[in-house]
């Protein structure tokens, strides 16, 4: 089961309602509910703090019986975290994040990580806005070329060792990607996908469009 969870970061609303076609669960996490508003669309459940939410919005989606989940202002998880909670206990195997980057760094990079927790969950996971695809990997991805897109591999905690890259512009054979270095940044899909194999280590993976 796919499940797409909405934040209140930036977001496209055409991107929103493309996902959307192909989603069997739609989680809004506080403040992300001004983009489904916006878009005519009705979440399954909004969780969080509800501190984010104006007065119009949360009046419409009351009157739908939309279910809420509230939450403490003060809590030991951002509301996009409280949201993956959900999706787990719903038993998704899959999650698409929209509007968790923007202006505020700290929960950009906050949330990047949450994708690392759902690795080692074992279940797919990606943040997708108007401009970025985003994937942590510890062994195969595969990516779909796409024009104008680069792809970029970034060891993340430690060296990536025996990195190896097929249908790619830059291909590599076991190639070890040391942290601290840009050896994986801006390279570019030339067949119909391109293949990432890490034997060991852990890699941001960003599909970006200028």
């Amino acid at each position: 089961m796919r499940g797409i969870i909405i934040s209140s970061g930036n977001l496209c609303i055409e991107v929103l309602k493309k996902i959307k076609e192909n989603s069997d669960i739609l989680i809004c996490a506080d403040g992300g509910a001004k983009h489904l508003y916006k878009a005519g669309l009705v979440p399954n459940v909004i969780v969080g703090d509800l501190d984010s939410i104006d007065k119009e919005t949360l009046e419409y989606y009351n009157k739908l019986k939309v279910q809420f989940h509230k939450f403490p202002s003060e809590k030991d998880k951002t509301d996009t975290e409280i949201a993956i909670d959900y999706a787990v206990e719903k038993n998704v195997s899959e999650i698409i994040f929209l509007g968790v980057t923007g202006t505020r760094l700290d929960h950009t990079i906050g949330n990047i990580m949450l994708l690392f927790r759902l690795l080692n969950q074992n279940i797919k996971a990606r943040i997708v806005d108007e401009h970025n695809e985003i994937y942590i990997t510890n062994g195969d991805l595969k990516l779909e070329k796409e024009d104008g897109a680069f792809v970029s591999i970034i060891p993340i905690y430690k060296d990536a060792k025996e990195v190896t890259l097929k249908g790619f512009k830059y291909e590599t054979n076991k190639l070890e990607f040391k942290l601290g270095t840009t050896i994986g940044i801006s390279n570019e899909i030339v067949l119909e996908y391109g293949n990432i194999n890490i034997k060991d280590g852990t890699c941001l993976v960003i599909k970006s469009r200028d």
